[in-house]
């Protein structure tokens, strides 16, 4: 894997730009220190030069201040900063920023949907389940179902899952992450040839989402032919870090699926067609093959 990932480093030629950006950067910051104490020396006013930048200094912290959403005049744009916040996974500093919010203004629809992610994604279930619930009547019932919905598969019960995101889709068919999750939920049932649908959808809305190109490749590995799951792989740019876990995880739900889908065969990705068939949750995948198609697919 190591010299998988070195060659296509060096054929990406990333290793000579990188070393490129230091060096422009090193040395664009060297001749900007000598620039600057060349001009101090020369009108022989160092200590002016000192309390200019430090002046300036002092400015940009009191911009960066003003950036902060303490000092955000509008309710709705400091619920836009809290909502960046979590995008970057910033759950238990936006939780902060939560409390701060309400106390400044008031409780919100909106609000109370970003901290109930937030306890969400902080593992406080119960108190998360509880404002999903006082939203379900509300214009967000769709987040509030995907959301109780997330809690369920997170404990297991992806039944329950798979229940609450489909009353989430019949208000928002259109939700490229809820569509996902939806299909990730189904390929831990019986039902998982149903994922398939979800999941296609969810790709052609937000193709360039990693997280469903793996989840659509995972369908296509357990329910589709080994020459679609590999077209798919190849056709999402994959890597060989990306299509492995993807394998593995088929490998694991190929060991463990019950139901309808424990008839269902499905095909490894470049083995042999005698062994090719596999019949799903009665014996794991050959991952030696899986491994050996995923490096030479490459």
């Amino acid at each position: 894997m190591t010299n998988l990932l070195s060659k296509l480093m060096a054929a990406l030629g990333l290793v000579g730009v990188v070393l490129s950006m230091s060096a422009c950067s090193t040395a664009a910051v060297g001749a900007s220190a000598v620039g600057a104490v060349a001009e101090a020396v020369a009108g022989n006013s160092y200590s002016k030069e000192s309390r200019r930048r430090a002046e300036m200094q002092s400015d940009l912290q009191s911009y960066e201040e003003a950036q902060t959403p303490q000092h955000v005049e509008n309710e709705v744009a400091y619920l836009n900063v809290v909502e960046q916040m979590q995008k970057q996974g910033l759950w238990f500093a936006s939780l902060a920023h939560i409390d701060a919010l309400e106390t400044r203004w008031a409780v919100s629809e909106r609000s109370r949907l970003l901290r109930a992610d937030a306890l969400r994604q902080t593992g406080q279930k119960e108190p998360s389940s509880a404002l999903y619930r006082q939203l379900l009547r509300s214009p967000s019932a769709a987040r509030a179902l995907h959301g109780l919905g997330l809690i369920a598969a997170a404990d297991g019960q992806f039944d329950a899952a798979v229940s609450q995101m489909q009353a989430a889709q019949k208000i928002a068919p259109t939700d490229a992450l809820l569509l996902n999750d939806l299909g990730y939920a189904l390929l831990h049932t019986g039902r998982g040839v149903d994922a398939g649908m979800p999941l296609k959808q969810a790709a052609q809305l937000l193709p360039q989402n990693t997280r469903i190109q793996s989840n659509l490749a995972l369908y296509l590995a357990l329910f589709g032919s080994a020459s679609e799951a590999l077209a798919w792989m190849n056709q999402s740019g994959m890597g060989a870090e990306q299509r492995m876990r993807v394998l593995e995880q088929a490998r694991t739900l190929s060991a463990t699926a019950e139901g309808a889908a424990s008839s269902r065969p499905i095909q490894v990705l470049g083995a042999a067609p005698q062994a090719a068939v596999v019949e799903v949750g009665r014996s794991p995948l050959i991952f030696e093959k899986q491994l050996t198609s995923t490096a030479a697919a490459l």
